[in-house]
């Protein structure tokens, strides 16, 4: 029977991250207000696209997955968008390797948010026309402390915040992921936020949301995100 669906799923030291569980982290629970990401421009093998479905989850290219941890039952059901929705004819159980973006194409990202379809008019998700959107928002939060990361293009040259920029950013941080199909059912998305996480103490002061004094933070958490921060299982 063919397959045309990805479940997406958050796990924690290698486990399954259940609505509302605390993180052990640096000796003190944390919890996650926001986990966000746009996903993008999926291929198999040869190169050859993958379409989506159109929902208020995606368009035919990019899709937002979101799992929120905080209000995160709401009537009997897990909020947000947990899955990838591909279309009919994209049998995924002949695809032998997955190509995606995480973050979404510069020709997409500096329009009018509130002329683009869902999911890319949300004002959560969105910086400015020159800067674009937020490519991923994850936020974490203890009793006396906060913690942030928010991924986008930057180096974005334009006139003013509102105009769109004529080329490239300097630095676009679309991040391109190419995984192997696994053995087993190869039904799910992993994104790890311990691997997110290594190297990074969490705190106010140890945020990145790309301001110039977070550098440090910033190219660590790239840098992780290059490992294997998302994994089909």
């Amino acid at each position: 029977m063919p397959s045309h669906k990805l479940q997406v799923e958050l796990r924690f030291d290698g486990r399954a991250l259940p609505c509302g569980t605390a993180l052990s982290l640096q000796g003190a629970p944390w919890y996650l207000e926001h986990s966000k990401f746009y996903l993008s421009e999926w291929r198999d093998q040869d190169g050859k696209a993958l379409p989506l479905v159109n929902n208020k989850w995606q368009t035919s290219e990019t899709v937002l997955v979101s799992i929120e941890q905080r209000e995160c039952w709401q009537d009997g059901e897990m909020a947000g968008n947990h899955k990838v929705v591909f279309d009919s004819e994209v049998d995924l159980s002949e695809v032998s390797e997955l190509q995606f973006v995480l973050g979404i194409p510069f020709a997409q990202n500096h329009q009018n948010p509130l002329a683009q379809p869902s999911p890319l008019n949300l004002s959560s998700m969105f910086w400015t026309w020159q800067s674009g959107h937020k490519f991923a928002r994850i936020e974490l939060k203890a009793v006396a402390d906060s913690w942030a990361f928010h991924l986008g293009s930057t180096g974005c040259d334009a006139d003013s915040a509102m105009r769109a920029p004529a080329e490239a950013c300097e630095h676009p941080n679309l991040l391109v992921f190419n995984l192997k199909r696994p053995k087993g059912k190869a039904q799910t998305l992993v994104f790890h936020i311990d691997r997110l996480l290594e190297g990074i103490r969490v705190g106010q002061e140890n945020s990145c949301t790309f301001h110039p004094d977070e550098s440090a933070t910033c190219e660590q958490l790239l840098g992780n995100l290059r490992q294997a921060v998302i994994e089909w299982i």
